[in-house]
């Protein structure tokens, strides 16, 4: 109740529709970086991660390579 009546919901509204629109255009970025038309174009295969923890955790390989840290040999 108390954070509750700290919360303005139209501000935070708006926050969150300007954090979907943000986050919408920098996937569309990534698209047109992986040379892809569209975000629907985008395949598994073009994932990869920036650093071995990121790829562990998100079991992608490390750009550049093939290996994927914690996947067992590949």
């Amino acid at each position: 109740p108390d954070l509750a009546k700290r919360l303005d919901p139209i501000g935070a509204g708006r926050r969150l529709a300007n954090f979907l629109s943000v986050l919408t255009l920098e996937t569309q970025t990534i698209a047109r970086a992986a040379g892809k038309s569209h975000v629907h174009n985008l395949e598994p295969e073009d994932l990869v991660a920036l650093t071995v923890e990121a790829a562990a955790m998100a079991g992608v390989p490390l750009a550049g390579t093939n290996w994927i840290p914690g996947a067992g040999g590949r």
